[in-house]
């Protein structure tokens, strides 16, 4: 178990760091977590911006995400490596703040302050099910056939259904971590961006062929 976590060592790496990070920060500097590592819609906070990416809002909420980075993000490290994996996890992290911080604070009056790092790994989610819809890595060498996309398309719904629910959740930032793959890709070069869109079509494709068969199974 221990050599099959390590064998992506950043996505390894961020998900012990962010483990580590919350408790010493509730405990040890509980007053910085509201000056530094929340963002609250309408306010210019760019350092909060940042910092959120590696913050939750609870044990809970720490562990369930903890399990999707490490399953979404060996995926994405394995098709495009590490640096591209830092800039797809910053650029959902940030963007998804920033989405949240646009449509909810400044279009619908929520000033309700939120974390980032469910965002940046909706990103990595996207990512995952953009590039990798089908093979899940085993190692650096093994892939194994597994729909990797059902897990974005599980939070895409979730969030998408519960977008004006009271429940704490930040729904719209999720929304900005997903659709800000479609932004980063104009970061990445021809082939990649290529593959992005051939992802994509794929996506789209199959979430319209399994709307078709379950109507019919519905209608039957």
């Amino acid at each position: 178990m221990r050599s099959f976590i390590w064998e992506f060592p950043l996505t390894a790496s961020f998900a012990v760091f962010m483990i580590i990070l919350f408790p010493v920060i509730n405990i040890f500097f509980p007053s910085s977590v509201e000056e530094y590592f929340i963002s609250t819609p309408g306010e210019l906070q760019p350092i909060n911006w940042v910092l959120s990416t590696f913050f939750h809002g609870s044990f809970g909420h720490l562990f369930m995400n903890m399990f999707f980075l490490l399953i979404l993000g060996r995926v994405v490290e394995f098709r495009v490596g590490k640096s591209k994996w830092l800039v797809f996890y910053f650029m959902a992290g940030i963007l998804s703040v920033l989405g949240d911080w646009f449509v909810r604070g400044l279009i619908l009056g929520d000033r309700t302050p939120v974390l980032g790092a469910s965002g940046a790994i909706a990103g990595l989610a996207s990512v995952a099910a953009l590039l990798s819809p089908f093979r899940f890595p085993i190692s650096k060498k093994t892939a194994i056939p597994f729909p990797v996309f059902l897990f974005a398309w599980m939070m895409i719904y979730s969030d998408i259904t519960n977008l004006f629910a009271k429940d704490n959740v930040a729904h719209w930032a999720h929304l900005g971590g997903f659709f800000s793959v479609f932004v980063t890709a104009y970061l990445l070069d021809q082939h990649e961006r290529k593959e992005i869109r051939q992802g994509f079509l794929i996506n789209l494709t199959f979430f319209t062929l399994t709307v078709i068969l379950l109507f019919f199974i519905n209608n039957r």
